[in-house]
């Protein structure tokens, strides 16, 4: 994904670093793995999630969470993107 969202990668760095102190934010990249760079389990991802909607009004579905294969930052933040287009649709 060449088109990573910066002001989303920085809301998702910013919402790391305050919730989430033992992910390893050093190797924070759109190409960063989430489990094998940042140190993200998969409690801390959901718990990322809650977050974002909490503070962002970022809300994903549980069922597209779980049904897509986030390895990396951009992935992510291609999700988020994805669902905020159509709740904006």
């Amino acid at each position: 994904m060449s088109d990573t969202d910066p002001q989303l990668l920085q809301v998702i760095a910013d919402v790391l670093e305050r919730h989430q102190p033992q992910a390893d934010l050093s190797r924070f990249a759109p190409q960063a793995r989430l489990n094998e760079d940042l140190a993200l389990d998969s409690i801390m991802l959901l718990q990322l999630f809650v977050q974002l909607e909490l503070e962002h009004g970022l809300a994903v579905p549980e069922d597209a969470v779980i049904d897509d294969d986030l390895q990396r930052v951009e992935d992510l933040v291609a999700l988020l993107r994805r669902w905020q287009g159509e709740a904006v649709s």
